[in-house]
């Protein structure tokens, strides 16, 4: 059965490549992700929003959001950033001003296409060269003004109408009320549609079927919540919408491959 992935990433990296990798499969990191597109066309889902990206395009996932991807035969930037690489060399004020709290696609004009790629280039370069100090100064010097190029430039992407919304209404829907359902059913019933043509039409345009992608939704919120240890796991299973604290851990588990229990101790022992 398809299931939402975790793809562990380093808290920095940038790499410029041809690219022939289909990714089907919803997936989130603990980094933030910038994918500039220099050749070829791809389709993102983000979030709750589908995204046709083409050549000269930048796509923008914070972190932790789910999302997928498909297209083949692409040339391709992929740079990943953890909020621990932002905090060592921006201040709280510099951080709370760039565009980073939500995904998009930027499509620059052939000016700031051009500027775009070369601090991709210079990135890259100071990259090979190591992660000595000097290094990954120059590496968040020219992540900054990439950043804030895409701030202040004018976006000139357009998107584009896709003819099944209700995929997207639903997963906002779910994004937002994953807390008050307890079945699928009320899903179905909240869309006015029957629960086996809601899972089919799921399963089509994501990949996977409704219930994995509810409960890394509600495990997502757990492992918030269990960093607060004045919550006990009976309170969090509660709160993130399961009516038995016995199905949270067995969710749990399968999804982070430990109990919650477990994996409260782990953080507690970092």
């Amino acid at each position: 059965m398809s299931q939402v992935v975790f793809l562990e990433t380093p808290d920095f990296h940038v790499e410029k490549e041809s690219c022939n990798i289909h990714m089907p499969m919803m997936h989130y990191h603990h980094t933030f992700e910038l994918y500039y597109l220099y050749r070829g066309e791809r389709e993102y889902f983000i979030g709750d929003e589908f995204y046709k990206v083409t050549e000269g395009d930048v796509v923008f996932i914070p972190q932790r959001l789910l999302h997928r991807t498909a297209g083949r035969d692409v040339q391709r930037f992929l740079v990943y950033f953890s909020e621990a690489f932002l905090a060592r060399f921006f201040t709280p004020e510099l951080l709370e001003s760039l565009p980073i709290d939500k995904p998009f696609v930027f499509r620059p004009d052939e000016e700031t296409g051009a500027l775009i790629n070369g601090e991709l280039e210079l990135m890259l370069r100071s990259f090979k060269e190591g992660t000595a100090p000097q290094n990954e100064a120059l590496l968040a010097t020219s992540l900054g003004r990439l950043l804030l190029t895409l701030k202040e430039a004018r976006n000139h992407y357009v998107p584009e109408f896709y003819t099944d919304r209700r995929i997207g209404q639903i997963v906002r829907y779910i994004n937002e009320h994953y807390h008050e359902i307890e079945d699928i059913e009320q899903v179905a019933e909240r869309f006015y549609i029957s629960k086996y043509h809601l899972c089919r039409i799921f399963n089509k345009n994501l990949g996977l079927p409704l219930v994995a992608y509810l409960n890394t939704i509600k495990i997502r919120a757990a492992t918030e919540l269990i960093q607060n240890e004045k919550l006990n796991l009976t309170d969090i299973a509660t709160r993130c919408g399961f009516n038995s604290s016995s199905y949270f851990c067995k969710v749990f588990k399968n999804e982070k491959g430990v109990s919650p229990a477990a994996y409260r101790k782990q953080l507690k022992a970092k």
